[in-house]
């Protein structure tokens, strides 16, 4: 027992000496980027008049063929006598951000689904949007992912503009100016950041699958935004759920949308096998979550979709504690853990299509 022990100890160490050391605070690791620009990313949420009554998550579910109108009585579900009115508004631009970060085709659920996408982008320019942007930094090469996913003929025919990576568009995300300290559940300091797309918009909605991840049990809208980092981000690994939260506490978007369309509910990130995928998850039919709390609507996804325990998900404590400090000094979001609070106040809505 004393040597298992020692073992632990020993490797619980070598763990937390492991993201220490890899840790690169000016990004990547001496490497000119091609850009010395630095970015704080804006609240885009601080400004939306959302009255403190409204409901926080909105389910909406049906069949592989009411796509649309999920994504429609999703985000009317938060909104009721506004709908997308309530976060988009003439002359905004848009940037909208899935999850394209493998060369995959749409029924496999590695990928945010091109007809939820399709539905976002269509309720952003009836809104009177100035310019829909889509962007990721895929892991595989960009322009296959985005063709095979099938998001960049939705891009297209939509009228929409996708913005592919190049290294001038990475700027230096200033996310603490300290080095950042392991001890305190610390990843990021200064490091690369899609931000051409950033820069441009007036307000962001993160349109992420639902699925299992290997590494930190689960991708949903929070990991979603680890798709705007640059640099050598597998390094982070070993400090994962560190560096979900940190992107938390980073971004503040206008609102999510999680695709449960179909849930890759084993083998994630990248699945591969048509077995993985239950539509809906748990549900057992298609669904598309809308919120304005990003951590409440991954506990909610965790739960509901993946059937798993969110209270053993280690970055959704860590992002409600870094963003409840945020909001102590201020800071106009939400960030709550415990998805069920909202149920108890009447916050919680579901529409079937």
């Amino acid at each position: 027992m004393l040597v298992r022990g020692a073992g632990a100890v020993a490797a619980a160490g070598a763990f937390t000496a492991g993201a220490y050391l890899l840790h690169d605070p000016t990004g990547q690791a001496g490497l000119d980027t091609g850009t010395r620009k630095e970015l704080v990313p804006k609240n885009f949420f601080a400004e939306i008049d959302f009255p403190p009554s409204s409901p926080r998550i909105s389910i909406a579910t049906g069949g592989a063929e009411q796509t649309e109108q999920m994504v429609r009585a999703a985000v009317a579900g938060l909104a009721p006598s506004r709908g997308i009115a309530q976060f988009i508004s003439p002359g905004d631009v848009v940037l909208i951000k899935p999850n394209v970060g493998f060369d995959r085709s749409p029924h496999l659920g590695a990928t945010t689904h091109p007809e939820v996408l399709r539905g976002v982008i269509r309720l952003c320019k009836e809104a009177g949007a100035r310019r829909v942007l889509v962007a990721d930094n895929p892991i595989e090469a960009p322009e296959a992912c985005f063709a095979r996913s099938g998001i960049s003929d939705v891009v297209r025919a939509e009228g929409a503009e996708l913005v592919l990576p190049a290294p001038a568009d990475f700027a230096t995300l200033v996310v603490r100016s300290h080095r950042p300290d392991p001890f305190q559940s610390e990843a990021l300091g200064r490091w690369p950041v899609f931000a051409t797309p950033l820069a441009a918009a007036t307000k962001v909605i993160g349109v992420a699958p639902v699925k299992d991840h290997n590494l930190c049990s689960a991708s949903m809208n929070l990991k979603n935004w680890y798709g705007l980092l640059g640099g050598r981000r597998d390094q982070f690994h070993q400090a994962i759920h560190h560096v979900i939260s940190d992107l938390a506490m980073v971004f503040s978007p206008t609102l999510v949308i999680a695709d449960a369309t179909r849930v890759m509910m084993s083998n994630g990130p990248t699945g591969g096998r048509a077995s993985d995928v239950r539509p809906g998850g748990l549900l057992g039919r298609a669904a598309v979550v809308a919120s304005v709390d990003p951590v409440a609507c991954d506990a909610w996804c965790y739960e509901n979709l993946l059937g798993r325990d969110p209270n053993n998900l280690a970055y959704l404590d860590l992002a409600s504690r870094k963003i409840g400090l945020q909001i102590a000094q201020g800071t106009r979001r939400f960030g709550e853990r415990n998805w069920r609070i909202y149920e108890q106040e009447n916050r919680v809505v579901s529409t079937a299509v």
